[in-house]
């Protein structure tokens, strides 16, 4: 695969979306859209996507040992999978949800160590539409990431990157990460979905991220995310030459001193000295 480059782009609708998916999967169809992209074919529902397990390892990290078994379940799985796509009917105006599932089929070549996937004909509009709105962001960003809360949320912040903050009604965030079912007390919610996945995309991501909260009367019904991007690394400084002022076995000391002070000149002019 070469470097960590592949480019993710996906329609904020989709990311929007309300779906829930396992973090092998989510690594799946994000490896699935950047392999599409990468061999220029584009994503089609009349073709395979190819996913090589040892590829798939070598940009997340996984266990070579097990890698393919994993594909293979987490493709299992996909197939069984939907999403919920709010969108607007084109003929009447109106708010439309379409049902559709991530991938209409699944194939699998043991002896290589490969997974196919097909995406469905409903889900590939919003996964490669360049519309005035997507957000795109590098695949190597959320490689370290090992929590499908923090992927979810990452995806939700780094739309809104530009303007520094994003705020959520709880039940509305609840259901984009697909938990709107699941941890009824705020505490639990926070300590068991959003902390972990700030904490990680703090650590492993190009953005940092933190929350506060606010009420509506006396109910805490918002989290408000502030979003920053990480400074770039400083440029490691080249360690200077150390100048052994001392004669090498067989030289004089004139000499040596004329060949140090050459060397400390040279030095001088490249700034290094």
């Amino acid at each position: 695969m070469g470097e960590k480059t592949e480019l993710v782009v996906k329609s904020n609708r989709m990311i929007e979306a309300s779906y829930r998916l396992t973090l092998v999967e989510q690594q799946v169809i994000l490896f699935a859209i950047c392999r599409s992209r990468e061999e220029q074919k584009g994503l089609s529902d009349a073709d395979f996507v190819t996913v090589k397990a040892l590829d798939f390892a070598a940009m997340f990290g996984s266990n070579k040992t097990n890698v393919y078994g994993q594909l293979k379940n987490a493709a299992d799985t996909l197939f069984k999978r939907y999403v919920l796509i709010r969108d607007t009917h084109p003929d009447t105006g109106k708010p439309r949800v379409i049902n559709t599932r991530w991938v209409s089929a699944i194939a699998y070549i043991a002896d290589a160590g490969i997974v196919q996937l097909r995406f469905a004909p409903c889900c590939i509009p919003f996964i490669t539409r360049l519309e005035n709105e997507f957000t795109s962001y590098r695949l190597e960003k959320i490689g370290e990431l090992s929590s499908a809360y923090a992927v979810r949320l990452y995806e939700l912040l780094v739309q809104y990157l530009s303007l520094g903050k994003r705020e959520f009604e709880i039940g509305a965030l609840k259901a984009g990460l697909g938990v709107d079912d699941e941890y009824k007390r705020l505490a639990h919610f926070k300590k068991r979905v959003i902390d972990i996945a700030v904490k990680q995309i703090n650590a492993h991501t190009d953005i940092t991220t933190s929350y506060t909260q606010s009420r509506t009367g006396r109910t805490i019904t918002h989290l408000t995310f502030a979003i920053k991007l990480k400074p770039a690394p400083k440029p490691t400084k080249a360690a200077k030459p150390v100048i052994v002022e001392k004669p090498a076995p067989g030289v004089d000391r004139e000499t040596a001193k004329k060949r140090i002070k050459e060397a400390k000149a040279i030095l001088t002019q490249r700034d290094l000295f």
